[in-house]
């Protein structure tokens, strides 16, 4: 198994581990019992049961609201928690519904997604940006987690009979058994709101990191393009040696691409592919005929990645866009209540740590998820300008039209939406938290109203 597939098997656990991915249990079961449908019960079954975790929970926040409607401190303190709670079924929901779309984007990664850039002087590895986002994966989810969890802890540590989320139950919480029975059920419900929050963040983060590494790999197989071609033709090494030489510290340190890691190419070495036969052109169109086969079968590879990098995209788009906005809203609505709660003059120094948690996890999301926007439309407009770098005016007519192609191919960036509506960029970033100051102050002048009035 390669490192990619023992990540995406960490992936795929985690993600099925809170039912965001429905399990195959055929592969446990015996053939009598698959006859029955028996893995799809089983899926419904644990699904129901991540489901019931959070509804339960979100339900008797919505009631607490309702009950704290007269006390305005109160009331925003648990809003909080619901919207974060009632957020994740809708989260749920549209991943299950998006799994197979998913599937499709995962089967790129495994086996449609270049390795390595085209032979020339230097090349880029698709193992860059794997091992560039396994670290930030591994970061993302143990914060995470541990800011949910951690709230488990204070009921331990203060040996009282405390929830960590304080809401209506229907029943004398504080009494055995009820107590510990709501006290897993939050323990279980904080540690799902970790996950899948985590786990949907890393899954957007680790699709755009590693599309952004292909768009890397796509550049240097661009800028390299000449040097391709006379590698294919079995070229003058002599000559491909002195530009490798020429070139080598510019060709270490390249500002232009995301995951600045670069190898030079071992030239007795470079792979080569088989060159394609151009049909004959018109005599007047016949100029430069010097590697022009050559350079033609090298932009058609590149023409081809580029194709199939904005479809790859689209299906992007596609699946996560209804989240996105989601998560846009869930952050606008965070930001603006805990700006709002910080505040109040009357809150005890643990709710102002809870408070501060929250507010940075917040922040960093969000920029987080503008930041991978961002980073992916940048990625998307570089095509043409290392295609411009290249020694693209040593081609041919035939040549040239693949190089017309990929100019005007790159020329609209490629983004990720909020249900097509928001684009996800540091200008959506700069927005919301416009916005959230915004409904802050009106949220202050209200509560202010109400002071005056009583």
């Amino acid at each position: 198994m390669d490192e990619l597939s023992k990540d995406l098997s960490i992936i795929f656990f985690l993600m099925r581990f809170v039912a965001l991915w429905p399990y195959d249990y055929n592969r446990h079961l015996p053939v009598w019992l698959q006859r029955y449908k028996t893995s799809l019960v089983l899926n419904v079954l644990y699904y129901l049961f991540w489901q019931f975790i959070c509804l339960h929970i979100a339900i008797f926040h919505v009631i607490t609201v309702l009950n704290s409607l007269d006390n305005f401190d109160d009331l925003f303190l648990v809003m909080v928690s619901t919207i974060i709670y009632c957020l994740m079924l809708l989260i749920n929901v549209n991943f299950r519904l998006y799994y197979h779309k998913n599937l499709v984007l995962i089967e790129f990664l495994k086996y449609r997604f270049k390795q390595r850039s085209a032979a020339g002087l230097n090349f880029v590895k698709f193992e860059s940006s794997r091992r560039y986002f396994i670290r930030l994966f591994k970061i993302w989810i143990v914060t995470c987690v541990l800011g949910t969890m951690h709230w488990a802890i204070f009921p331990i540590l203060q040996r009282e009979m405390v929830l960590p989320l304080q809401c209506w139950y229907p029943f004398e919480v504080h009494r055995s058994p009820y107590y510990e029975l709501a006290y897993l059920g939050q323990v279980l419900g904080q540690l799902q709101v970790g996950l899948v929050y985590g786990m949907t963040g890393a899954l957007l983060m680790m699709y755009i990191f590693i599309v952004c590494g292909q768009f890397d790999i796509l550049c240097c197989s661009l800028s390299n393009v000449y040097y391709t071609a006379l590698i294919n033709r079995n070229g003058n090494r002599f000559k491909l040696s002195a530009s490798q030489a020429v070139l080598e510290k510019a060709l270490r340190n390249p500002n232009d691409l995301y995951i600045k890691e670069v190898f030079l190419e071992e030239l007795s070495k470079a792979p080569r592919t088989t060159t394609k036969k151009l049909a004959p052109v018109a005599e007047k169109h016949q100029y430069l005929h010097y590697l022009q086969d050559e350079l033609a079968t090298a932009l058609d590879e590149c023409v081809d990645h580029h194709v199939l990098l904005i479809h790859f995209c689209r299906l992007l788009e596609e699946g996560f866009h209804p989240f996105v906005l989601l998560k846009l809203g869930q952050m606008l609505s965070l930001l603006c209540l805990l700006s709002y709660m910080a505040t109040v003059t009357d809150l005890s120094v643990m709710k102002l740590m809870n408070i501060g948690e929250y507010f940075v996890l917040t922040m960093t999301e969000l920029f987080l998820f503008c930041y991978l926007g961002e980073t992916l439309k940048n990625q998307s407009l570089k095509v043409s300008g290392a295609l411009l770098k290249s020694n693209w005016y040593k081609c041919g007519a035939q040549s040239r039209q693949r190089v017309i192609f990929l100019l005007m191919a790159s020329q609209k960036p490629l983004k990720l939406t909020a249900l097509k509506l928001y684009s996800l960029d540091f200008d959506t970033y700069r927005s919301v938290l416009t916005a959230a100051f915004s409904y802050y102050t009106i949220l202050k002048k209200l509560q202010n109203g109400s002071r005056h009035t009583s």
